[in-house]
């Protein structure tokens, strides 16, 4: 037969050929799905990246970036020098792997020089700091910074190493082991903290995580179909986030925690006692707050002073205050939800006071000692979250100056009071004085029927000095609220902001004319004697300051490190309006945010700010007193 000859069918007639065997147009070859495979996995990584690099403030974008392109080279070299043998891809990944400690942070110096006890120390110290720190990160620890950059060459090398020694046979399996490290990178950062446009963030997370799933194995005749399905399934996750997501957690696994393991819990013991500050001060996290708008969040009301400190006053009926204005309790009124997330306490802690019964509450609330002021029957631990509507008021410096004069002074009259030690009595014997209201006008000298003046109780007392200065002050005022801020000037020059003051038997007094050091409670606290001494009711109040916005939410993360304490004065129209004297240095009003830039401040306590298990401190008791209480005589002249 010659070559060009066909075969005969039975009959004679010649056979047709057999088509020939072609691949068909849509199918991929195995070069082009490795790219693809690689380029959906450099996708997906980077993006996660970009997510984590939200823990740090400022972010370390540079290193994050270095991590991600080590990543893609890991996954993109080593199959290539695969073939070359086993031992030439297990060293080039091992160089690779190691290069991610300079790039995360770890010095050069270290690093080269092969200092392995220096490297792990750096790192341990990270790892020690980090249950402690607030995220976004915004401190200074380079060795904090290290670990979070270094969990993200964790996981992005852990996906990379898995991507590089896959077999040909890349199934699914193998792909969820690449793809779950990836997640994590990118979700982790989103449950710390909340993401600007959440659904958006999560469609295009969905977007590259089907490119990477099925990017490869798609045929290129059902692409369209593939992307119009993945772009449906999208589109309809979003719509549907938005009625599934209640801000809340579906199960409350801080309650499961909290009662099932032992949970770091601070308490804080808020009547002030001056001495060195013995405050739970390490960053540990105790309240998250969700609220229209940031405030100081109250946990009590220090309304008698005791003769040496504010204290919280005792239960009693209390001549009611007129209300508000509407418009002012329009304005400054908002709902807030609180959840404690490791502190132990019975104050119902919310802004300003509450309106209303609080909601929710674990088994219920009774009244305060204040009106506005709720305690809670059992004791709040981590977990517990409760709702309030509460009236805190920010008048401008204007509407305060125009407030008028319209104190209903009957019932403020315990806000006038103070409780004061007389020189050479008998230790255990003080004297209640209800001072005149702001520019009363009488002689003072003049001695009311039912007791001595005024200024000769004061004269005869360690607080002499101290009630000079409030005249002085107060008559150099024309109103209540110039009154309010030449004491704040006052107290801004000349004074310290110091954590551990030398102890006094009068430490207020201490703090205005001799050592001129202390914190938050000495620098409260005397505002607050000033003020009332000059005829202005006034309380201290403490609690939190604002903490830390969580992301764009309106969450607050507060801290220990944000326990504080400040004044209230209560105006006509307005109520009790808040004033902070403490200088804007301290920790909790943001001038220090982290433990290591605590111990550099001046007279820090050594191993104040170490973390502890729980924190118990002991009530300061008030003293056992006989009372002599006056009050001027409204026809005294």
């Amino acid at each position: 037969m010659s070559a060009g000859a066909q075969p005969l069918s039975p009959r004679g007639a010649v056979a047709p050929s057999p088509p020939r065997a072609a691949s068909a147009p849509s199918e991929l070859s195995e070069s082009q799905r490795s790219i693809i495979r690689l380029a959906t996995f450099s996708a997906l990584a980077l993006y996660a990246t970009v997510r984590w690099a939200t823990l740090m403030t400022p972010a370390p974008m540079w290193r994050l970036v270095g991590l991600w392109a080590l990543a893609v080279a890991l996954a993109g070299a080593v199959p290539l020098v695969r073939p070359y043998g086993k031992v030439v891809a297990l060293v080039l990944t091992v160089v690779l792997c190691l290069l991610a400690f300079p790039i995360a942070g770890l010095q050069w110096h270290s690093f080269i020089h092969l200092r392995i006890a220096v490297s792990a120390r750096h790192i341990g110290d990270g790892l020690s700091g980090l249950p402690t720190a607030l995220v976004p990160y915004t401190g200074p620890s380079q060795t904090i910074r290290l670990v979070i950059a270094l969990g993200a060459a964790v996981l992005l090398l852990d996906a990379a190493i898995v991507l590089a020694f896959a077999p040909a046979a890349f199934g699914d399996g193998r792909r969820a082991a690449v793809a779950l490290p990836l997640i994590a990178l990118a979700v982790v950062p989103s449950t710390l903290v909340r993401p600007e446009f959440p659904y958006l963030q999560g469609l295009l997370l969905f977007g590259l995580l089907a490119a990477f799933i099925w990017g490869e194995r798609i045929r290129r005749d059902a692409v369209g179909m593939a992307l119009a399905v993945a772009l449906l399934a999208g589109v309809v996750a979003a719509l549907v986030a938005p009625q599934l997501d209640q801000h809340k957690a579906w199960l409350n696994y801080r309650a499961w925690t909290g009662s099932v393991t032992d949970v770091r819990a601070d308490s804080f013991n808020w009547n002030q006692t001056y001495g060195p500050l013995h405050w739970p001060h390490s960053g540990h996290e105790v309240l998250s707050v969700n609220a229209r708008t940031p405030d100081y969040w109250k946990a009590e009301n220090l309304d008698m002073f005791n003769g040496y400190a504010w204290v919280l006053g005792a239960a009693s009926e209390q001549p009611k205050l007129p209300p508000v204005s509407l418009a002012a309790l329009t304005a400054w009124t908002q709902k807030v939800r609180v959840t404690v997330t490791g502190m132990k306490t019975n104050d119902v802690i919310a802004p300003g006071e509450v309106i209303g019964r609080p909601a929710q509450v674990p088994a219920g609330v009774e009244p305060g000692v204040d009106a506005g002021s709720w305690t809670s029957v059992r004791t709040l631990k981590s977990g517990a979250s409760y709702e309030v509507t509460s009236y805190s008021p920010h008048p401008s410096a204007d509407q305060l100056r125009q407030a008028g004069d319209g104190y209903p002074w009957f019932a403020l009259s315990n806000d006038l009071t103070l409780t004061i030690p007389q020189t050479g009595a008998p230790p255990q014997e003080f004297t209640q004085v209800t001072f005149d209201p702001f520019h009363h006008r009488r002689n003072l000298a003049n001695r009311p029927a039912n007791g001595p003046s005024i200024a000769r109780v004061l004269d005869a007392s360690p607080y002499a000095g101290a009630y000079a200065l409030a005249q002085h002050l107060a008559a150099n005022a024309p109103t209540p609220y110039a009154f309010v801020e030449s004491v704040l000037r006052y107290l801004s020059h000349g004074y310290t902001y110091n954590q551990s003051p030398p102890l006094s038997r009068y430490p207020l007094v201490n703090f205005l004319f001799k050592n001129k050091l202390g914190y938050c409670q000495q620098f409260s606290g005397s505002m607050a004697l000033l003020l009332r001494m000059g005829g202005l009711p006034v309380r201290v109040a403490a609690g939190f300051t604002p903490g830390m916005r969580n992301g764009v939410h309106h969450q607050w993360l507060v801290s220990d490190i944000d326990a504080h304490a400040w004044v209230e004065v209560w105006f006509p129209q307005y109520g009790w309006v808040r004033f902070d004297p403490t200088p804007a240095s301290a920790p909790a009003r943001g001038g220090v945010t982290t433990p290591s830039q605590l111990r550099s401040l001046p007279g820090a306590v050594p191993g104040l700010f170490s973390s502890r298990p729980s924190v118990r401190t002991t009530i300061a008791r008030r003293p056992s007193t006989r009372f002599k209480r006056f009050r001027a005589s409204e026809s005294a002249s």
